[in-house]
């Protein structure tokens, strides 16, 4: 992306790819709902450790907001995003899924005054409130010791 461009629906920052070393470390959100937020990286475990009765609210209404896809979800620019939404319909998300999902900007799921966009983004919130712990940069937290055994 060109220096000064705008990040697009559901962009990470620049650098936060997929790339080694990054997989795990945190991830500063620009946009959507965790916006300013420093999130767990792909491979974190956090993602597998959201709650289940967050993660079947969000499968619910995942189901009703792309069963049949509709309005921002059907461009062809948003495909990212509904295969994340599926994923979350099937509760089968990675933690790409869930950083797509969290970085994602509100309008992307639908207008301003469809319910059911505006539900699904505000379980996205919940997440975030209730489960996520602030993430902490590697090199700004101190070192957990480690646990030795002794003989």
């Amino acid at each position: 992306m060109p220096e000064g461009e705008a990040a697009g629906p559901g962009t990470l920052p620049q650098g936060a790819g997929p790339s080694e070393g990054e997989l795990t470390s945190p991830v500063k959100a620009e946009t959507g709902a965790a916006q300013g937020m420093l999130l767990p990286g792909e491979e974190d475990p956090a993602w597998g450790e959201v709650p289940l009765h967050l993660r079947q609210k969000l499968r619910v209404l995942a189901h009703q907001l792309v069963t049949p896809v509709r309005g921002a979800l059907k461009a062809k620019k948003q495909r990212r995003v509904l295969s994340a939404v599926r994923a979350a319909q099937r509760m089968r998300m990675t933690g790409a899924h869930w950083l797509l999902l969290l970085t994602t900007e509100r309008e992307a799921f639908g207008r301003s005054d469809n319910a059911r966009a505006g539900a699904f983004y505000a379980v996205l919130e919940q997440i975030l409130a209730e489960h996520l712990p602030p993430a902490q940069d590697q090199e700004e937290a101190p070192a957990a010791p480690e646990e030795t055994g002794t003989g």
